[in-house]
């Protein structure tokens, strides 16, 4: 615990040219967290945004890192150990918090689940338009478990390697964590943009394909351009709308 008795929250990015929502993504968990420590291959201006930030206190940068989610993740979890945190929050570049989170999360650590030892949120795939998100399909019930309390957690707990080329669709926390079997679903929402445009829609349906080539268990990753998958609704796409005042807040 910090000295005003709030939680110690460090919060790990891994980081791949993410400069289109990287400022609004650490913006959005500026203060509810005390450090920040980031795994970064970029080359496109994202390495010089995330050193501007006073509470960016590691950067592992090297833009010709291969591929590979699970080494990553490890490492960031290591970086963000040596920070001594009551919680680790993962966050990729592209997700930001809804507003309030800080207000939302806090009293839920302290008060509602204070024995919780894992957290999830709710994911929003935001499409297309500012404040519009998917919601046909798996799209209207995306949880994770992002939020991990270090607090009786083995000492030795990593990332483990995952099925997929690349180790890819590595979780947010390690997947042995203590309380894993017990996650409780939070109030807090987080707004994913990777896939908001078609042009970047198009480029993750292409990366994905060549790096895990007729993957059945994600239906070729067909879901990202298409309404026509196993992850769709039966009627298409189907969007709704969150507040524009809440967007503005952002």
């Amino acid at each position: 615990m910090m000295d005003n008795g709030s939680p110690k929250i460090v919060v790990t990015y891994r980081l791949k040219n993410a400069k289109k929502w990287i400022q609004q993504s650490i913006d959005s968990v500026l203060d509810l967290c005390d450090e920040i420590v980031i795994v970064d291959a970029s080359d496109d201006g994202t390495l010089e945004i995330c050193q501007n930030y006073k509470k960016v206190t590691d950067i592992f940068h090297d833009k010709n890192l291969p591929f590979d989610e699970t080494r990553d993740k490890n490492q960031l979890w290591e970086m963000a150990k040596k920070k001594n945190p009551d919680y680790i929050l993962n966050m990729d570049g592209d997700e930001i918090l809804m507003p309030n989170s800080k207000q939302i999360l806090f009293e839920e650590l302290n008060i509602l689940y204070s024995e919780a030892s894992v957290l999830q949120f709710q994911f929003l795939e935001m499409w297309d338009f500012p404040n519009q998100y998917r919601v046909d399909g798996f799209f209207n019930n995306i949880w994770k478990p992002k939020l991990v309390k270090m607090k009786n957690q083995p000492t030795d707990l990593k990332y483990d390697d995952m099925p997929f080329p690349g180790n890819a669709h590595c979780p947010g926390i390690p997947q042995k964590s203590v309380g894993i079997e017990k996650v409780v679903r939070s109030n807090l929402k987080i707004l994913h943009y990777g896939n908001y445009f078609e042009s970047a829609r198009q480029n993750h349906f292409e990366f994905y394909n060549q790096l895990d080539p007729n993957n059945v268990i994600f239906d070729g990753y067909k879901h990202l351009i298409s309404a026509n998958t196993k992850f769709s609704g039966s009627d298409g796409m189907k969007f709704q709308k969150i507040p524009k005042s809440i967007i503005d807040l952002l």
